[in-house]
């Protein structure tokens, strides 16, 4: 079985950040960031400007003779990109009891030579010529101190513009005296003159298979240079961010290869190198970036307004297996399944239902879940969007107008009704009547009706569905359950070979599966 470790927690599944340098390389995911941004938004240097402009060696590496000289492809980009990529140090100040067996230490740290300081290492791409610097937000996450290293050498203080952990992107900005040598107003060592900025390229235009590069600061080593291919892309449920669509390469990423940059042979910036999977806690050829066409949006907004808002529909989700498609009627298996509608949401004012499986917002198909999220996030609060949905085998239209979700709200899904009680063991399935005590018991809230899961067996049909003791079940095949019974009844009418179409309520939410 494989297993994940963490600098972050001690228990199996972890995530091992690449802001610091190393330590004992025991990871599974090693993690380095993600997100996005319309081009223009943030008046940086775009691939067009940066064509016309040239670069210094005159090259033309979109031209049509690269593949001629092909050897020397991977040498020209390295050459014009390596001044626009950083070395990012930081300072973090601990107190005492965060030392001992509960928590490791970052990669990179020195908890023997400085007790209450964390040391840590990362990378980072420089967005503007005045000094704006994108990198991810577990490279600066907790500093007290931001070093960036530039190409030829030289160490600046820099400081926070803002961060993202739901997307695990940050800007960060050099420090006001240090930006005034840029435009040659400080003479003397501090004056740095203009930074090089890095183009940027179009992710969604990747192509997998395509050739790439990566340039970091792995483990220290500065200004390193490793090539691969896009092996995948819109990878998600990694369980490294709230809001993922990765871009998956095998090109050589390393802990402190964290916010670096991932260039196509255009020499231009495609995405922010970000994790790993790795059971060493190092390279083993799969690595994830998060798409610059995600990390332009959110960087735009952390430089306006310091933060990120995003939008909201209000509905819980999830995907399509090949049971609810085939119950649902839904043979391509595309679309977002609505487990539940969030009371006095957008979704439930525009009159979406549970069951409904939404296929676009907009002319945007939406493939899956994760394609739901990551553009209604991206969505301005108060745009008006049209939903393109199925129900019940009819492909209708809605209009919903979105707002601003908030990150931190406990939004309470509608439930379903209540009842008796049997065991259903030809399915594994333990039920019982929600009483008062079992209510207490399993901590389900007053206001939830329907068959409480107290026993499932393993390896039975019910743990292969997903089921779990504390479950309710407040609908089968469509309709309530206001005893166990109503599930028996279902059971029995589906026959031995036929499905179960379960609504069922855990933690506050809804969802659908199929028994």
């Amino acid at each position: 079985m494989k297993t994940v470790s963490s600098a972050c927690s001690h228990i199996g599944a972890r995530i091992l950040r690449f802001g610091p340098v190393i330590l004992p390389l025991m990871a599974l995911f090693v993690v380095t960031g993600c997100l996005r941004d319309s081009r223009g938004e943030t008046g940086f240097q775009d691939s067009a400007t940066w064509r016309t402009q040239g670069a210094d060696s005159g090259r033309d590496l979109a031209g049509p003779g690269k593949y001629e000289q092909f050897t020397q492809v991977f040498a020209d980009v390295a050459e014009d990109a390596l001044p626009g990529v950083v070395s990012v140090y930081t300072e973090t100040d601990v107190s005492g009891e965060d030392y001992g067996d509960e928590q490791e230490p970052f990669f990179g740290s020195s908890p023997e030579a400085t007790p209450r300081r964390e040391s840590g290492l990362g990378s980072g791409v420089i967005m503007n010529a005045d000094g704006t610097i994108l990198t991810n937000n577990h490279v600066i996450e907790g500093a007290t101190r931001i070093r960036v290293g530039l190409y030829d050498g030289r160490e600046f203080d820099a400081e926070l513009v803002g961060a993202d952990p739901p997307t695990d992107l940050a800007v960060i900005r050099l420090k006001p005296a240090i930006r005034k040598s840029l435009a040659g107003k400080l003479g003397g060592k501090e004056s740095i003159g203009p930074l090089s900025a890095l183009p940027f390229g179009d992710s969604d235009r990747l192509r997998v298979g395509e050739w790439v590069i990566a340039v970091g600061s792995p483990y220290g080593l500065s200004q390193t240079v490793t090539t691969g291919i896009i092996s995948a892309k819109g990878r998600h449920n990694t369980g490294f961010n709230n809001y993922e669509n990765f871009l998956q390469t095998d090109a050589a990423i390393n802990p402190g290869n964290s916010g670096g940059a991932l260039l196509n042979l255009r020499g231009e910036l495609v995405g922010i190198n970000t994790a790993i999977f790795s059971r060493s806690g190092g390279y083993q050829g799969i690595g994830f970036a998060i798409p610059i066409a995600m990390a332009r949006k959110i960087s735009a907004a952390l430089i306006r307004d310091g933060e990120v808002t995003r939008g909201w529909l209000g509905v819980s989700i999830q995907p399509l297996d090949p049971d609810l498609a085939e119950v649902l009627g839904i043979p391509d298996r595309q679309g977002a399944l609505v487990g539940g509608v969030i009371a006095g949401s957008p979704a439930e004012k525009a009159g979406l239902r549970r069951g409904d499986v939404i296929t676009r917002i907009d002319h945007q198909p939406i493939l899956d879940p994760n394609t739901l999220l990551n553009y209604v996030a991206l969505l301005a609060p108060g745009t008006w969007v049209e939903v393109g949905f199925n129900r019940s085998g009819r492909a209708l239209v809605l209009k919903a107008r979105i707002v601003k979700r908030d990150e931190g709200g406990e939004a309470k899904v509608r439930k379903g009704e209540g009842g008796e009680d049997p065991r259903l063991a030809a399915l594994g399935l333990v039920l019982e009547s929600l009483t008062r005590e079992l209510r207490r018991d399993y901590s389900v809230d007053a206001s939830i009706a329907g068959a409480i899961v107290t026993g499932v067996e393993a390896g039975s049909r019910a743990e292969n569905a997903g089921l779990q003791e504390g479950d309710v079940i407040v609908e089968a095949n469509r309709a309530k359950v206001r005893a166990p019974n109503d599930v028996r009844a279902a059971a029995q009418k589906a026959g031995k070979d036929g499905k179960i179409l379960l609504v069922v309520s855990r933690d506050g939410e809804t969802f659908f599966t199929a028994l």
